[in-house]
Order: C-alpha cells, then sequence, then structure tokens
C-alpha cells in the first residue's frame, strides 16, 4: 500500500492555492495526498479522520486562523502519530496559541513569493518527518487499540530489519497478558466491542511478527492473567478460541490448519517462551528488548490497550524490566510452591479454562 500524506486546513476559500501546494509536495515525495472532506464514503466522519490520521506517514496541519476544527484533528495527529511526523504550517507563527508554540512550524506569506517559498520548502520538511527515526519519537500516550497495535508491530519488525548476523539471540520480551499475543487465533470472531476488521488483522500481524522474533532467536517471558468466567458457557467465543490454542501450543500443536510453515514456526517459538500464571493483577506490559515498553492504562471497564503509554526512555525501561523480573521470580515460586514439582503450567491454565 502506497503511503499517504493527510492533510488538515480550514475548507475555507483562500486556500486552494495552499491545498494544491501540500499536494504537489506529498506528490514529489511519493506519496498519496489525502484530505478529509474529499472522502465519499458514507458515515460518520470522525472515525474516517481517525482511520486516515493513523494509515498516514505525514500528516501536515495549516493552522492559519485558529480553526478550532484544525486544532482538534491537530491533537488527535499528535497522540496517533506522535509531534515528529505532524508537520504544522501558519501564516502566522508569532500568534500560534501556547500549546503549540513548542512545536516547530513552518511559515509562510499568503504571497507569490511566499507560497514558492513554501513549494520549495514543503518536499524536503515531509521527506524529514516520514524518515524520522524511532529514537527520535517522543511517544507519551497512543490512544486506541488500533494505533497501539500497528506501532507495536512496526517496533517488533524492526527487530527482523536489524542487519545482525547473530540473529536476537540475547533479546528477551517480556509480556504481561490474559494470554499473550500467541494465543490469538485465525479462527476468532471480531471482537464485538471493536469490530473493525482492521484491528483484528493488526492483532494477526502481532502474533505472526512475535512469532517471526522468536524463531529468529529471541526470548519470551510471559506472565498470564487469563481470562475466567464462572464456566465455559459464559466465556466469549474468542476467549474460548484462545484458550484452546494456547493449551494446544503447550501441548505441542498449532491451530493452523492452512499454512503448514506457520504451524511450524508456531511450535518452533514455543521453545523460546516461559509462561507463568499469575493472580496478581497488572496493567498489560509488552517490553521489547531495552528498546521501547508499551504498558495498557485501564479507565473503568476498558480493555488494557485502550491507552498505552509508550516508553522509550532506557532508565524507565530499565525500572519497569526490574519490576517485571521480580514479579516473574515471585510467580515462579508460588508456582512451584503451590504445584510441585514443576508447577504444571499446563494442568493450571486448562483448570483455569474449565472454570
Amino acid at each position: 500500500m502506497k503511503k499517504t500524506c493527510f492533510s488538515i486546513m480550514p475548507f475555507a476559500d483562500g486556500f486552494e492555492d495552499i491545498d494544491q501546494i501540500i499536494a504537489e509536495a506529498a506528490q514529489e515525495c511519493g506519496l498519496d495526498y489525502v484530505r478529509g472532506d474529499r472522502r465519499l464514503q458514507p458515515g460518520s466522519i470522525l472515525p474516517q479522520i481517525l482511520h486516515d490520521i493513523g494509515h498516514a506517514a505525514v500528516v501536515v496541519a495549516d493552522i492559519t486562523g485558529h480553526n478550532p476544527n484544525v486544532f482538534y484533528e491537530l491533537g488527535i495527529a499528535h497522540q496517533i502519530k506522535g509531534a515528529e511526523r505532524v508537520v504544522i504550517i501558519t501564516q502566522s507563527v508569532d500568534s500560534s496559541p501556547y500549546d503549540v508554540h513548542e512545536f516547530r512550524q513552518l511559515s509562510y506569506r499568503h504571497n507569490e513569493a511566499g507560497r514558492l517559498e513554501l513549494r520549495r520548502m514543503l518536499p524536503a520538511v515531509l521527506k524529514a518527518a516520514v524518515e524520522t527515526r524511532s529514537d527520535q519519537e517522543m511517544w507519551n500516550i497512543i490512544r486506541g487499540r488500533l494505533p497501539r497495535t500497528r506501532i507495536l508491530v512496526r517496533d517488533l519488525q524492526r527487530l527482523l530489519d536489524l542487519p545482525d548476523s547473530k540473529g536476537l539471540t540475547g533479546i528477551t520480551i517480556r509480556i504481561v497478558a490474559g494470554l499473550s499475543s500467541l494465543a490469538i487465533s485465525d479462527r476468532e470472531p471480531l471482537d464485538p466491542q471493536f469490530p473493525d476488521p482492521d484491528y483484528h488483522k493488526s492483532l494477526l500481524d502481532e502474533r505472526n511478527t512475535l512469532r517471526k522474533v522468536l524463531v529468529g532467536g529471541a526470548n519470551l517471558k510471559a506472565i498470564l492473567n487469563p481470562p475466567r468466567r464462572f464456566s465455559q458457557n459464559t466465556l466469549t467465543e474468542r476467549h474460548r478460541l484462545r484458550y484452546e490454542r494456547l493449551i494446544g501450543l503447550l501441548e505441542g500443536t498449532s491451530d493452523i490448519v492452512d499454512d503448514p510453515k506457520a504451524a511450524e514456526e508456531d511450535i518452533a517459538a514455543m521453545k523460546q517462551c516461559e509462561f507463568l500464571l499469575s493472580p496478581v493483577p497488572m496493567p498489560n506490559l509488552f517490553i521489547i528488548g531495552e528498546i521501547v515498553a508499551y504498558e495498557g492504562i485501564k479507565r473503568t471497564n476498558s480493555g488494557g490497550f485502550e491507552m498505552t503509554h509508550c516508553e522509550k526512555s532506557p532508565s524507565e525501561i530499565r525500572e519497569l524490566i526490574q519490576q517485571f523480573d521480580l514479579l516473574f521470580e515471585d510467580s515462579k515460586r508460588d508456582m512451584m510452591r503451590n504445584h510441585p514439582p514443576d508447577g504444571q503450567l499446563l494442568e493450571q491454565l486448562k483448570n483455569f479454562y474449565r472454570q
């Protein structure tokens, strides 16, 4: 799929030439140009805007005139894409509101010379935003399950793209989750609370990319807090299939029947995994080596990744790893003490499933 440039600007007379400049600059950078008001599909506008911002490689926002809709979408873009992939342009940089004054802005004059200068400078700025390296990003909060999953897949894929002849040996993935990404099944239905096919595909991408990372030599340490109901009859179909898939993997079988290579990788990946069960509630956590950590933030009864804190500070990641490792060892001791001699993970998981 070709990368896109999404523009945010007042849909008013006087901006047609600026719209054309952005479109030409995007095309020069090899990007398709997308503007929200030009969509022809029916339905609510906001989900379409969220979709377009989430899929865009770069977002351009013209904040001239301080249009409320522009600032609303700019805030969404900063949360979903990160400020490094949002290019702000304006005719009046000196009067920018305080909350956006700290961000670099490309100022232009709305006359012939100013338009020529904007056309000259914009492609380089767009290209720099698209090529922003992960170590230059300043993620804090990611809102929404789909953006979180896509970013997570991207960072796992970066491990696979490392030009290291030793593979991924020595890298540890640490997870706190219900049943972990590896339990996601091809056969499970869409989540009724979030029935977006793109989200379902992204979950499978997460599972498949994690599996390739493990087959490549990385290790997985996972603390599981399995979902439980009063009986199997009240367990959701999605959770039932995930239980059955993970139990099957622990027994040495895969539920993937139409892709022998993927099924083979399933079994190979499990050799790199150590799973523990813990009754101690914790936020969902996904730590990729010492590179990045994603910590789910719950609000009322929302899922663990409705909001996600993305941490890239080395000192903060080390602290999260230390906390995880302490809990991991405590959980291991509890399992060995309560279910000697080896903790009987598989039997406990089956018991959780039957409860």
